[in-house]
């Protein structure tokens, strides 16, 4: 399974999402001549993304899949890297030729917990995620309902028992026309509301 090791940095924005009924985490950390941006995509009814993180280095445009493991609850977040996983990211640091000294992914990963900020606004992670759609455009179908429903065609207001879907909201995230700041807001006005929003496939013209 690999080399366990703690990122229990990510409790404050990982509470912070369940708090604020917005199960998704994104944020970047610069190291050196890394860039890494991490992202988790969750609700109670998702067992497919569940502790699941994904870990784009962003200058090899690689996509890092990892699980979290530990009680999350409290506070306990570790995850296990392969040999190869390492490789990938002192290649993502540019330290892949062997010059000075050795690299300890343990104090690594150490300085990288610790860079975790612990509050990143919606509007924040609207923007990331936005910019950076095709990093994980091949976990689109895990992350959304209907995914290549891709055009909004209004709202539909739910009935008392049921709520808006965060994997149907989310498409706000990635192809609403609204800024980043207004499109946090509408999905906390929509969810006030108890109100969702309905997509279509993108109609192909000759």
């Amino acid at each position: 399974m690999g080399t366990p090791h703690s990122m229990n940095g990510f409790f404050a924005v990982w509470f912070e999402a369940l708090d604020q009924d917005e199960p998704t985490v994104a944020f970047e950390i610069r190291n050196g001549r890394g860039r890494f941006l991490f992202m988790m995509f969750f609700d109670p009814e998702d067992e497919k993304t569940k502790d699941k993180l994904l870990v784009f280095l962003q200058s090899t445009r690689y996509m890092l899949k990892l699980k979290l493991y530990g009680a999350h609850d409290r506070g306990d977040f570790r995850i296990f890297l392969e040999d190869w996983q390492v490789e990938k990211i002192k290649r993502e640091l540019q330290l892949e030729g062997g010059e000075g000294p050795a690299f300890d992914i343990a104090k690594f990963l150490d300085v990288l917990n610790a860079s975790i900020p612990r509050s990143v606004p919606l509007s924040t992670k609207v923007k990331l995620l936005r910019e950076n759609r095709g990093a994980y455009q091949d976990d689109l179908a895990d992350i959304l309902d209907f995914h290549k429903r891709t055009e909004l065609i209004g709202e539909r207001q739910l009935p008392p028992e049921k709520k808006p879907r965060e994997r149907t909201l989310r498409k706000l995230y990635l192809y609403s026309a609204q800024s980043p700041e207004d499109v946090a807001a509408y999905i906390v006005d929509l969810k006030r509301r108890n109100c969702t929003v309905c997509w279509r496939e993108p109609e192909i013209s000759d």
